[in-house]
């Protein structure tokens, strides 16, 4: 059956994949027929996930990492290769951390811990992926960021986290030209808020009226980790194969007001 969206053949590696958008990203995936490398720091979600990957056609393997710790990925991504018997062809940087903290109590190290994982590992596992040890076929591939309404558009008490999620949209676009003669595409997704752990963690921060605040701020409602999966998942696919440097903001109407 005829379906550009299909992934079959492909092996993607995707971080923060023990939950919320990550976690969804992994499970559709999977459905499309890829093969995937899962990394995160959550031993046990992760693993949970992966047993139910396992149950497919495909190839999975699953790696508990603290990614902020990882000097460099070259050993990993090589050791995991050679298990999954096949190259990378795709990368979805998912992990992320939030930071809700206004500039005058923001110190230098939440500062450089929300970088860290937000930005600076997107950027690090973007230079394995696109070295030999990570790409190496005749195949189009696809790097794809996750960034954030808020890395387009302003909100008190977020510096740091609009910072990091803002650097990834310059890192899209220049990395776009400078991979597309190694048949790399780069692209960014900028989801609004979503149902996932890490928003209840945020919302958690105030009051019962909040959650309500921010539903009224997206046109469509609050949107869930399915969305923002199903872009991830066409942004890996042959069917975007003329997409490259591009945001795309799914966020139920957010940006548009």
């Amino acid at each position: 059956m005829y379906n550009p969206m299909s992934l079959t053949g492909k092996t993607i590696i995707v971080t923060g994949a023990a939950s919320g958008i990550g976690k969804e990203t992994a499970r559709i995936i999977n459905k499309l027929g890829g093969n995937l490398l899962l990394l995160d720091r959550d031993a046990e979600g992760l693993e949970s996930l992966a047993i139910q990957l396992r149950e497919s056609n495909t190839k999975t393997v699953a790696r508990a990492v603290d990614l902020s710790t990882v000097v460099s990925f070259k050993s990993l991504l090589k050791e995991v290769k050679q298990e999954l018997g096949s190259e990378y062809t795709g990368l979805v940087h998912c992990a992320g951390i939030p930071s809700v903290l206004p500039l005058r109590v923001l110190s230098d190290q939440q500062y450089e811990t929300v970088m860290k994982i937000n930005t600076q590992v997107a950027l690090d596992l973007a230079k394995e992926f696109s070295g030999r040890q990570g790409h190496d076929t005749g195949q189009q591939c696809s790097i794809v960021f996750i960034s954030s309404v808020y890395g387009v558009v302003g909100s008190a008490a977020n510096v740091a986290y609009a910072t990091s999620k803002a650097a990834l949209l310059g890192m899209t676009k220049s990395l776009a030209i400078e991979l597309a003669d190694r048949n790399i595409r780069v692209n960014c997704v900028a989801p609004g808020f979503v149902k996932s752990e890490m928003a209840e963690s945020v919302n958690s921060m105030f009051d019962e009226s909040y959650a309500d605040r921010i539903e009224q701020m997206h046109p469509l409602g609050w949107g869930t980790p399915t969305d923002i999966a199903y872009t991830i998942a066409f942004l890996l696919s042959d069917a975007s194969k003329w997409t490259t440097g591009a945001v795309f903001n799914i966020d139920g109407g957010y940006t548009a007001q």
